[in-house]
């Protein structure tokens, strides 16, 4: 458990009251000044921690502000000042998660178009060409195999800045010892760019063979403005974005922490492979690795480490 000691200053409750917050720049742990970093480490942060850098000065400092957990697991926004000072603690509820959701969405659409959306050939991401990838391996005691199978007779619609955005299917059956414990079939486009927007999810949990729940459905438009970012379409190291920005349960933090990696697997061995670090809505840290001309070859949950074991590409192409 961790305390939090804070009180507001009388020009920050200005700024409050006025209204005068705007969305706020995404940070690198490594650029933010020393004193913030103590304040957030101080206040039961970390270095994957999410940092924004607001658009305005406190008391002559530049504001920034970190999303922390409580003991309860909720969100809090630490706004904390350029000189470390910690301002204000405010609980991240569903109006503000909601207009932060609206701000970064204007920024990743901004100028975004998808002629062909389907057609999804990123170098790291080629799902057009998937028919059927295997992955097998463990996660803590658990025995798990994943089958990704493109399915490009399923077809879903998006209107995304004012144009109607066909998705790609494809579908993840996930068995743990044995036991189908999940199906999902996943939505994703490519804009022009070759950036990789994954646009929603429609999942069946099942347990002893029957469907038991729905829990991660979401869809762009219905349930949140801000469609997720799959896969940025160069990747370098410190690209930061989200896949998943849904709400508190359904979030997630990725980074390019590689573009050098050597992944061995019985379905081959891949060389310079993209390192995705994944942080998850309830603070786990997963891995991810992608192969040029593959896909994920490999993915490293807590405690687990699940490989590539056979991939199969396909003729077929999703229909213009």
């Amino acid at each position: 458990m961790f305390k939090l000691a804070a009180t507001a200053t009388f020009g920050f409750v200005i700024l409050l009251a006025a209204g005068i917050l705007f969305a706020g720049t995404p940070q690198k742990w490594s650029d933010l000044p020393e004193a913030v970093q103590k304040t957030i480490l101080a206040n039961g942060g970390s270095q994957e921690t999410p940092v924004d850098k607001e658009g305005q000065q406190v008391e002559g400092q530049d504001l920034f502000e970190a999303q922390v957990r409580d003991k309860d697991g909720g969100t809090l926004d630490l706004q904390i000042t350029a000189n470390g000072k910690l301002i204000d603690v405010k609980t991240d509820d569903s109006t503000d998660s909601a207009k932060e959701r609206m701000e970064r969405s204007k920024q990743v659409l901004a100028g975004v178009k998808f002629s062909r959306p389907r057609e999804i050939t990123n170098p790291y991401l080629p799902l057009s060409s998937l028919k059927q990838d295997i992955l097998a391996g463990k996660e803590g005691s658990d025995k798990v195999r994943i089958e990704r199978t493109a399915k490009p007779e399923i077809r879903k619609t998006y209107t995304i800045n004012n144009q109607t955005v066909e998705s790609f299917c494809v579908e993840d059956r996930e068995y743990v010892n044995g036991a189908l414990a999940e199906v999902a079939l996943d939505y994703f486009a490519q804009d022009d760019n070759g950036t990789v927007f994954y646009l929603g999810e429609d999942v069946d949990e099942y347990k002893d063979g029957k469907v038991v729940g729905h829990s991660g459905t979401w869809h762009y438009g219905r349930d949140t403005q801000s469609p997720g970012i799959l896969f940025p379409a160069q990747p370098k190291v410190g690209d930061k974005f989200m896949p998943e920005d849904v709400s508190k349960e359904i979030h997630e933090n990725d980074e390019v922490v590689s573009v050098a990696e050597t992944v061995k697997t019985s379905a081959g061995t891949y060389a310079n492979c993209v390192k995705v670090k994944e942080v998850l809505a309830d603070g786990e840290i997963e891995y991810k690795y992608y192969a040029k001309g593959i896909g994920v070859v490999r993915e490293v949950p807590d405690g687990g480490d699940v490989l590539l074991t056979s991939h199969t590409g396909s003729p077929a192409k999703p229909a213009k």
